[in-house]
C-alpha cells in the first residue's frame, strides 16, 4: 500500500511539474513573444486572440507587418469592430504605402483589387455595417484621394448599400459624386467615374 502511495505521489509530482512548466512557457510566449502567439492562436482557431497578440507585437516592434496581419485576420473572421480599429491603424502607419507595394507585387493576378483599395473598402464597409453610415460614406470619399480608381471604397459602399436596399445612403453617395471635382482624374478614372455615377443614378431614380 505504501509503495502504491509513493508511486501515485511521484506521478502527481511529475504532472504538477509538467503543468507548471507549461504555464511558464505559455506565460513567456504571451509576454515575451507575442508574434509567436499570434500565429499559434490563429492556427488554433482563436482569431480574436490572434488579433490581440498581433497588435501587441505591433506596439512593441513598430512593424507594419503585424498590424496588417491583425487587419487580415479581422477581415477573414468578419469582425467589423476589429476591421475598423486595425484597418485605420494600418492606414495611418507611415510604412503603409510601401507595404501595399510589396503586397501588390506579390499578387498572382494583375486584375485583383490593389491591397490598399481592399483595405479602404473593408474599413468603410465595416464602419457602415457597424451603424455609422454617414461616417462610412465620408471616410470612403476621403480615401478616394483625388482619383476614382476601380474597386475603390466609394464603390464598396455603393455595393453594400445596394444589397441592403439603402436608398438614403445611395442618394448621399450620388450627391457627393456629383459635387466631386475631376480636374486631376485620369481618362481611365473619369470613364469609370461616369459609369458608376450613371448606374447609381439609374438605381436612385428608378
Amino acid at each position: 500500500m505504501n509503495v502504491d502511495k509513493i508511486i501515485i505521489k511521484s506521478i502527481l509530482t511529475t504532472l504538477t511539474s509538467i503543468l507548471l512548466l507549461f504555464v511558464f512557457m505559455v506565460t513567456t510566449l504571451v509576454f515575451v513573444f507575442p508574434q509567436t502567439m499570434m500565429t499559434l492562436s490563429y492556427d488554433l482557431g482563436m482569431e480574436r486572440a490572434s488579433i490581440h497578440f498581433a497588435r501587441v507585437a505591433y506596439e512593441r516592434r513598430d512593424s507594419v507587418y503585424y498590424i496588417a496581419y491583425a487587419t487580415d485576420v479581422a477581415i477573414e473572421s468578419e469582425d467589423d469592430e476589429k476591421i475598423v480599429a486595425c484597418g485605420e491603424e494600418l492606414i495611418a502607419d507611415e510604412d503603409f504605402a510601401s507595404y501595399c507595394e510589396t503586397r501588390n507585387e506579390a499578387k498572382e493576378e494583375t486584375t485583383e483589387t490593389p491591397y490598399e483599395q481592399y483595405v479602404y473598402g473593408q474599413v468603410c464597409v465595416s464602419t457602415y455595417k457597424s451603424g455609422d453610415k454617414t461616417k462610412a460614406v465620408n471616410r470612403a470619399f476621403e480615401l478616394v484621394q483625388g482619383g476614382f480608381c476601380k474597386n475603390n471604397a466609394v464603390v464598396a459602399i455603393i455595393m453594400t448599400a445596394f444589397s441592403a436596399k439603402d436608398t438614403a445612403t445611395l442618394q448621399d453617395v450620388k450627391g457627393k459624386m456629383e459635387q466631386m471635382r475631376k480636374d486631376g482624374f485620369s481618362s481611365e478614372d473619369d470613364d469609370y467615374f461616369g459609369l458608376i455615377l450613371a448606374a447609381l443614378e439609374g438605381q436612385t431614380n428608378g
